[in-house]
């Protein structure tokens, strides 16, 4: 028999288009990727959050083939091993700068790499600089784009072949703020227009908060946590925080006062999202109780505040 939870389970395990369990990296006895789980639904914009170092990069790049896991697994549309060399057309990916010729226009770029995909179709080009919004440049050398407009023109290159898939490492790094609002834009498009799957890394979780519809966050090479946006923001929103002894014992009080939106966080913290000017309130009954209430108050937290925090400060790494 099935049970309730086993068939969420495998409805969640059906809806996922890519999933790693253990991925490691070796390089000498340093682990650069150490046992990274991540699950990805289709359809989704997934943020991959970390420092400079975290192992970001090196995560992408097994994803998209161009480096071989020490140990660990991916799956992808249903393929794992050596069956993923069938669906690698599906891929398209930016790793680091986009490798263009700089003496020659966004036309002529694409043109090579369809050439290489055997794709001669009327117009083919045309739509990918529409979709990255390059479609006015004309003749220009990419030498002469700005940066931001490489980017774009890096992405456009990953939209060769039609994937299901696009892995962009840190595709905003080091843009103005045009040029970050203009690769934000594209991106949301191909989600919204081609109904693609995204997953795109970097270390600026406020920016990513923006077009993120779910996020993993990972520190020297070990996934943190995996959230969704909903998660993310409950983690950050304004909210009363009850520091306590034993959290568990304030639960029937909170309970039997009605409130619904509230979440045990720690061993010492209960976060409540609702009713916000009922603190004392809720103290007073906490104290009826004989629960002793060591802290209370409102509070909220930035976004990069949550992700200094959970990866232990404000250094580089």
């Amino acid at each position: 028999m099935i049970t309730a939870d086993k068939k969420k389970e495998t409805e969640k395990l059906n809806e996922l288009l890519l999933s790693t369990k253990g991925l490691t990296k070796k390089y000498g006895h340093h682990n650069a990727v150490d046992q990274v789980d991540i699950h990805i639904k289709k359809g989704a914009i997934y943020g991959f959050i970390g420092r400079n170092g975290a192992g970001k990069t090196t995560c992408l790049k097994m994803i998209s083939g161009l480096s071989k896991p020490t140990s660990g697994t991916i799956e992808m549309f249903g393929y794992s091993g050596k069956e993923l060399k069938q669906i690698r057309s599906r891929v398209g990916c930016l790793i680091e700068a986009p490798g263009l010729y700089g003496g020659m226009n966004a036309y002529e770029n694409l043109n090579i790499k369809c050439k290489l995909f055997g794709i001669k179709k009327k117009g083919y080009i045309e739509d990918i600089l529409r979709t990255v919004g390059l479609e006015d440049v004309g003749k220009k050398k990419t030498k002469q784009f700005s940066l931001g407009m490489k980017q774009r023109l890096g992405i456009g290159l990953a939209l060769v072949g039609e994937p299901d898939l696009l892995v962009l490492d840190e595709p905003i790094n080091g843009l103005d703020p045009q040029g970050i609002a203009e690769v934000r834009d594209t991106i949301q498009k191909l989600r919204d227009e081609r109904n693609m799957t995204i997953l795109i890394s970097s270390h600026l979780l406020e920016e990513l908060s923006r077009i993120a519809t779910d996020y993993g966050i990972i520190h020297n090479g070990s996934l943190l946590q995996e959230l969704t946006r909903e998660e993310l923001m409950k983690h950050c929103s304004e909210r009363i925080e009850i520091t306590l002894e034993h959290p568990k014992q304030a639960l029937p009080v909170l309970d039997r006062m009605g409130f619904n939106n509230y979440q045990v966080t720690d061993k010492s913290h209960i976060h409540i999202f609702e009713r916000l000017n009922e603190s004392a309130s809720i103290n007073m009954e906490l104290a009826k109780e004989g629960i002793p209430v060591r802290g209370i108050s409102i509070t909220s937290e930035e976004l990069e505040t949550y992700f200094l925090n959970l990866t232990g400060g404000n250094q580089n790494a």
